[in-house]
């Protein structure tokens, strides 16, 4: 059973400088929280003691900013389990976005509270799972304990809401440190910087400086004409493997053959290449064709576009079948193969349908950002 938090109305949304587009599903934002919080002025012992659901609230009722007037309404639910992030699997992910479904109609945007070492895979996995969102869906956290008196949580949690508020954003983003993301374009770049994501290929959507909030309205989705939806279960198996110096073939070779995944993702070098020595790519994927699994090259680095027609070692791989993440991250590029899969797809058809981009989540060859 979830819990309800309801706050006391009163509040207006920050809205002087986005005049927010009227919207007619309630003027208040839900909050959903799906992190189990952990306490470092607390010792294991007395972790163990701990009331998750209660701890969250708790938080909540000491921030007085909360109350403050300019910070929009909102209720506050919890997911039945909270979990470290983790440890967020496909049936948490369907949980959250089952939520989101249910209370679509009630509420006009959604922050959810998280913890950031697995936030670019729930939040691009949620991305994918709502079809023809027209709300925002707003995912944040904190790099320092929420019961901290300096804590970054006070602060991620108002411009979330804000942002969360505005009926121009229909899309699911990432807000750390007053910079708004498309979450199928971020990527976590630090564990300790008090804003720890980047996204290297496509430009924060929004932002709040000096108190201004600026949304950019190119970077913006069109707003969706169907019905919210949810069509795949993002519950395939999806195998990824790391290249490195000297990687023992062998290893990569019994992965290969003993997965129950329809498809791998490599992560190369560079543009995406591998290792030429003793054809080992080749072999590699000729022994995927004969599985037909489904292979996307990705590359380690964190800027730059896979372009296997580059140098000669990516033609081999585009010649044994393997297709290009284009510029992609890795996380994106994963959850769209369990959705494409989840879709009931083949691996022919998969494979015709990975480039098209269907969530923002991958640049068009002639997009100049």
């Amino acid at each position: 059973m979830l819990y309800i938090h309801n706050r006391l109305a009163g509040a207006t949304a920050m809205s002087r400088e986005l005049s927010p587009e009227e919207d007619t599903s309630g003027a208040k934002v839900l909050l959903i929280n799906m992190r189990s919080h952990q306490s470092d002025l607390l010792d294991q012992t007395q972790q163990s003691h701990v009331d998750h659901r209660r701890f969250f609230l708790d938080i909540l009722n000491r921030n007085g900013d909360l109350q403050r007037p300019g910070v929009p309404s909102f209720d506050v639910m919890q997911l039945e389990t909270l979990k470290l992030s983790v440890d967020h699997t496909h049936k948490d992910w369907m949980e959250l976005a089952q939520l989101i479904k249910k209370e679509y109609h009630n509420y006009r945007g959604f922050v959810v509270e998280s913890g950031s070492d697995s936030m670019v895979s729930t939040s691009t996995a949620i991305n994918f799972l709502l079809e023809n969102l027209g709300k925002p869906v707003v995912f944040t956290g904190s790099l320092i304990p929420g019961d901290r008196i300096y804590t970054d949580m006070k602060r991620n949690i108002i411009l979330a809401l804000a942002f969360a508020s505005c009926t121009q954003l229909c899309e699911v983003c990432i807000l750390f440190d007053e910079m708004l993301y498309r979450a199928n374009r971020a990527i976590k770049t630090s564990r300790c910087s008090l804003r720890p994501f980047d996204s290297p290929h496509f430009p924060p959507i929004a932002s709040m400086h000096g108190g201004v909030m600026t949304i950019h309205k190119v970077l913006l989705r069109p707003r969706p004409t169907g019905r919210l939806r949810i069509e795949s279960e993002l519950s395939t198996k999806v195998l990824t493997l790391v290249l490195g110096p000297g990687t023992p073939f062998e290893f990569f070779l019994a992965a290969i053959e003993n997965t129950s995944a329809p498809a791998l993702i490599l992560c190369c070098y560079g543009c995406g290449n591998g290792p030429t020595r003793q054809d080992f790519m080749k072999r590699l994927l000729a022994k995927a064709k004969v599985r037909d699994l489904v292979v996307v090259i990705c590359t380690q680095n964190r800027y730059g576009v896979v372009m296997l027609s580059e140098y000669k070692a990516g033609r081999q791989l585009m010649d044994a079948g393997a297709i290009s993440a284009c510029d992609m991250t890795q996380e994106a590029a994963m959850v769209k193969l369990k959705y494409l899969f989840g879709l009931g797809m083949s691996s022919e058809q998969v494979r015709k349908s990975f480039a098209v981009d269907m969530r923002g989540e991958v640049s068009s060859p002639s997009a100049k950002l």
